[in-house]
């Protein structure tokens, strides 16, 4: 459930990397030491990578050699050499505190606002995430 969760709310709304030697990319020339900005929102949400992009589908992650050939495409932690030192932590981290929460409260967002995402360097709400918690 977590690792679905992941790609629809990527914290880095962008990053940034140098390419390191010139090639050609999709047709297009691409001078070495270009700045290339990646999205995680925008290619966690590419119809032509994902199934249903913007819906929630934990299941997904049990067809394996379809969760391989994406694992590229998984960026909410960005990847390579400069991934994010606390990604497997995060990913361990959020399945135990809502394990945590849900033992002690129902959640209910009914009658509440939206959220509407912000983007700044990180990704947030614009007017905060409202939930309702009822004690069990």
């Amino acid at each position: 459930m977590s690792r679905d969760a992941a790609p629809l709310s990527p914290r880095a709304n962008d990053g940034a990397r140098g390419w390191q030697t010139g090639e050609v990319f999709r047709g297009r020339r691409v001078p070495k030491n270009s700045l290339i900005i990646i999205s995680p929102w925008y290619v966690q949400r590419h119809n032509r990578i994902w199934e249903r992009p913007d819906e929630f589908d934990p299941l997904r992650w049990q067809e394996m050699p379809a969760a391989d050939c994406k694992r590229q495409a998984f960026l909410p932690f960005s990847s390579g050499p400069r991934i994010c030192p606390g990604a497997g932590f995060a990913m361990v981290e959020r399945p135990y505190l809502l394990a945590r929460i849900v033992q002690k409260y129902r959640l209910s967002c009914k009658d509440l606002p939206v959220p509407q995402p912000l983007a700044h360097l990180t990704l947030r709400a614009r007017s905060g995430i409202y939930l309702r918690f009822d004690p069990r």
